[in-house]
C-alpha cells in the first residue's frame, strides 16, 4: 500500500511461428507491461501480421461511424456482453448494414451542408445587392461601360471625379460600410479601380437572376427544406444508434482487440527465425504468465525472468479501494517511481480532514454530500466517480468538524460546548454576541492558529521522515542522513522553540485571563482543569522548550556544514533560503485558520443581514429569506473550491516536496479489461 507492486523483468523468446499465439495469451493475460524494444545487428523489429491491414479498415471505418453518432463508450453502460465468436461471425454482414444504413445518410448530409452553405454565401453576397436597390440586370452586360460593384469603407465619390465627371455613382450604408454600383467608361476602369482600391474596395458578383427578393425567397424556401431533410436524417441516424450502439462497441472492442494483438509485432524484436519480446510482470503473476504462455505453445517458447542492473520498472500502485480513489490527486502531480513511497495513502487521511477543517459545517457538510451524491448519478466516468467519492468523504469530514464546531450554516448549535462535551476548552471561531465568548475571541484565533501550525510543524517533519526513508532505499543511510536528517533535526528545534514560545505566551495569557476575569466578573470562579498562571514547566526563569530545541538545533547546523553548505555554497545561502522556506512552509497552514474564518464570517453575515430585514416583517420577510440564500450559496460554493484547492496546495508544494520527486510511468499491460465483450 505505501509502496508500488513488486515487478520482474522477463523476456519471452520463441519461434516466429509462434509469435501470433503469443501475442494472443498475453493479450489474454493482461499482465505484462511490453518494454519498447531496441534494435540491434541480430533483432530488428518485426511487422504487422497478416490481419492487421483488413482489421485496421475495418475500424477506421467503424470509428467514423461512431464518431458521426457522437457516441461516448465510456457513458454506455452495455445490459449484457457478447460473446466474442458472435461479434466475429457478424462483422462483415453489420459493416455491410451500417454502410446502407448509416454511411449512405452521413454521405446525404454531407452534400445537404455542402449545398447548405453554398447557399449562405450566396445569400451573404444578395444582401449588400438587396440594400443598393438596383435590378442585377442593369449591374452589368455593357460593352463601352464599366460597372463596379461592391463593398467600400467610405464613400469615393469625391476622389472619382477629380479623375471625371462623366460617371453615375449609386451608394447606400450597409453595416458601418458602403455598397456602391459605379459606371464609368472602360477607358477610364484601371483609374476609377485605383481610387476604389484606397477605399479597401471588395467587389461583389452580380447573379444571373432578374430579381434580388425572388431570389432571396428561393434560397429560404431551400435552405428551409435542406435543413428539414438534415433533422429528419439524424433522427432516424438517432433511432439507428439507439438500436444498435452496444453492439457497435462490441465490434469496436473486438477489432480493437484484433489490431492490438496483430500489432505486437512492431513491438518485439525477431531475427529470422526467433522472436523476443521484453518487459515487466508483478512478481506474483510470474508464474501463471510462464504457465499460460508455455502451455499455449506446447513449451515452444520460453518465459524467464531477467537480471538487470539498471531495473527501471513501470509504477502500479496498489491501495484499498477507498484509498484508490486518491490516486487521482497522487498522479495528477506525478507518477511515483518504482522505488518511492507512494504517498496517497496519506493523501485520503490528511485531505479530508484539512478540508473539514476549513468549511467545519454541518449543514455545508450535508449540502456537499447532497451534492455529491446527486452528480454521481449523472457522471459515471470512472474518474468522475473518484473525484466524486474524495468529494463524499470531504463532506463527512466537514460534517464532523461542524459538530466539533458547533457550527450549522453559521449558526451555533451547541452554544459554547461541542457535542462532545469538550466544555472547558475555548470555543475554535469566535462567537460574535455569545457573551463570555465574546469577550475572549481573539484568544479563539490565536488557539487554532497555534494548531495550524504546529499541524503543519508535524506535516512537514513527517515528509522529511519519508524522504529519509525513500533516500535510503536508494542511496544508503548517510546519504539519506545528511539529505533529509538534517533537516528532521532543524524541523523539531523549530518545533520545540515554537512550542516555548508558544509556553511564554501561554503563562501571560492566563495571567491577564484570570485579571480580567477577577476585575471585571466578581463572582468568577476559575475551572479546576485550566492550568495554574505559573506551571512546572517555568523553573527559575528557564523554559525548558528552549533547552530542549538547543540540541536539535546544534546537530542541524553541525550536519549543515557537512551537507548541505558546501552542496549549496554558503551558510548565508542555506540559511536564508532553505530554513526561511520551511518555516514559511509551516507559517503556510494557517490557511486553514484563514478559509476556515472567511467561510465562518461570510455565514454570520449572511444569517445577520437575513434577520435584520425579516424583522421588518411583511414582504420583507421574503427579501430577507432572499438574503440569506444567496449568501449562503456563494459561501457553499467558495466552500467545496477554495478548502478544496487549499488543501491540494498544502500537499503537493509543502508535503510532497520533502519526499516525493515523481517522474514514474504507470504500469500498462499488454491487452485491455472487456467492457461489452465475454471470452467464451
Amino acid at each position: 500500500m505505501l509502496k508500488p507492486v513488486k515487478m520482474v523483468k522477463v523476456s519471452v523468446v520463441g519461434p516466429k511461428d509462434y509469435l501470433a499465439t503469443t501475442s494472443e495469451t498475453l493479450h489474454k493475460a493482461y499482465a505484462m507491461h511490453i518494454e519498447d524494444p531496441v534494435e540491434d545487428e541480430y533483432f530488428k523489429l518485426g511487422e504487422p501480421l497478416e490481419k492487421a491491414s483488413t482489421t485496421s479498415k475495418y475500424l477506421v471505418l467503424l470509428r467514423s461511424y461512431i464518431s458521426h453518432l457522437k457516441i461516448d463508450p465510456e457513458k454506455v453502460f452495455p445490459s449484457r456482453k457478447y460473446r466474442v465468436s458472435e461479434v466475429e461471425s457478424q462483422i462483415q454482414q453489420k459493416l455491410d448494414e451500417f454502410q446502407q444504413e448509416i454511411g449512405t445518410r452521413i454521405d446525404r448530409i454531407k452534400t445537404l451542408s455542402d449545398r447548405l452553405k453554398s447557399i449562405e454565401e450566396e445569400l451573404k453576397n444578395l444582401e449588400p445587392l438587396r440594400v443598393l436597390g438596383l435590378p442585377p440586370k442593369l449591374l452589368k452586360g455593357y460593352k463601352h461601360i464599366r460597372c463596379f460593384v461592391g463593398i467600400v469603407r467610405d464613400n469615393p465619390e469625391e476622389k472619382i471625379r477629380e479623375i471625371t465627371s462623366d460617371y453615375e455613382i449609386f451608394i447606400k450604408e450597409y453595416e458601418k460600410e458602403y455598397v456602391l454600383a459605379v459606371f464609368v467608361r472602360k477607358s477610364l476602369e484601371e483609374k476609377v479601380y485605383a481610387v476604389l482600391q484606397e477605399f479597401s474596395f471588395r467587389e461583389i458578383s452580380v447573379p444571373d437572376v432578374d430579381s434580388i427578393e425572388e431570389r432571396i425567397k428561393e434560397i429560404f424556401d431551400e435552405k428551409a427544406r435542406i435543413q428539414d431533410e438534415i433533422e429528419r436524417i439524424e433522427k432516424e441516424l438517432e433511432e439507428i444508434k439507439e438500436k444498435e450502439v452496444e453492439f457497435m462497441l462490441a465490434m469496436e472492442e473486438y477489432l480493437s482487440i484484433e489490431l492490438e494483438k496483430a500489432e505486437l509485432p512492431l513491438r518485439t524484436l525477431v531475427s529470422k527465425y526467433a522472436f523476443m519480446i521484453v518487459g515487466y510482470v508483478p512478481a506474483k503473476e510470474f508464474d501463471r504468465v510462464k504457465r499460460e504462455i508455455e502451455s499455449a505453445t506446447n513449451g515452444k517458447v520460453v518465459v524467464e525472468q531477467v537480471e538487470d542492473k539498471e531495473f527501471n520498472p513501470p509504477t502500479m500502485l496498489k491501495n484499498p479501494t477507498g484509498v484508490r480513489n486518491f490516486e487521482l490527486l497522487t498522479t495528477t502531480f506525478g507518477i511515483p517511481k518504482y522505488h518511492e513511497i507512494d504517498p496517497t495513502l496519506f493523501m485520503s487521511i490528511m485531505f479530508p480532514i484539512f478540508f473539514g477543517m476549513m468549511l467545519g459545517d454541518v449543514g455545508y457538510g450535508l449540502a456537499v454530500l447532497a451534492l455529491a451524491f446527486f452528480l454521481k448519478t449523472i457522471y459515471k466516468t470512472e474518474g468522475w466517480q473518484r473525484l466524486l467519492n474524495i468529494l463524499i468523504y470531504s463532506g463527512i469530514s466537514t460534517v464532523i468538524f461542524g459538530l466539533i464546531y458547533g457550527e450549522f450554516f453559521g449558526a451555533e448549535i451547541f452554544g459554547p460546548e461541542s457535542i462532545f462535551g469538550l466544555k472547558n476548552i475555548m470555543p475554535l471561531f469566535p462567537r460574535a454576541g455569545s457573551g463570555e465568548m465574546a469577550e475572549i475571541a481573539a484568544y479563539d484565533v490565536k488557539f487554532l492558529l497555534l494548531i495550524t501550525l504546529f499541524i503543519g510543524l508535524a506535516v512537514i517533519i513527517f515528509g522529511f521522515i519519508l524522504g529519509f526513508i525513500n533516500v535510503y532505499k536508494e542511496h544508503g543511510f548517510k546519504e539519506a542522513l545528511l539529505e533529509k536528517g538534517t533537516w528532521i533535526f532543524g524541523m523539531l528545534g523549530l518545533g520545540f522553540a515554537i512550542i516555548g514560545f508558544t509556553y511564554n505566551l501561554g503563562v501571560y495569557h492566563q495571567i491577564a485571563y484570570y485579571t480580567f476575569h477577577m476585575n471585571v466578573n466578581p463572582h468568577f470562579v476559575k475551572q479546576p482543569s485550566l492550568p495554574l498562571p505559573i506551571t512546572p514547566g517555568w523553573q527559575n526563569g528557564i523554559n525548558v522548550f528552549y533547552v530542549v530545541a538547543l540540541p536539535f538545533v546544534a546537530i542541524w547546523l553541525v550536519m549543515l556544514l557537512m551537507h548541505e553548505i558546501p552542496k549549496m555554497g554558503g551558510i548565508g545561502a542555506v540559511m536564508g533560503l532553505e530554513l526561511l522556506t520551511y518555516f514559511g512552509q509551516v507559517l503556510s497552514f494557517a490557511r486553514i485558520l484563514a478559509i476556515g474564518l472567511s467561510s465562518v464570517y461570510i455565514a454570520f453575515v449572511a444569517n445577520f443581514m437575513g434577520g435584520l430585514i425579516m424583522k421588518k416583517g411583511g414582504v420583507l420577510i421574503i427579501a430577507g429569506i432572499l438574503v440569506m440564500l444567496i449568501f449562503h450559496v456563494i459561501n457553499y460554493l467558495l466552500g467545496i473550491l477554495d478548502p478544496g484547492l487549499q488543501s491540494l496546495r498544502l500537499h503537493y508544494v509543502e508535503f510532497f516536496t520533502k519526499f516525493f520527486e515523481g517522474g514514474g510511468r504507470l504500469f500498462k499491460p499488454f491487452g485491455r479489461v472487456k467492457r461489452f465483450l465475454e471470452d467464451e
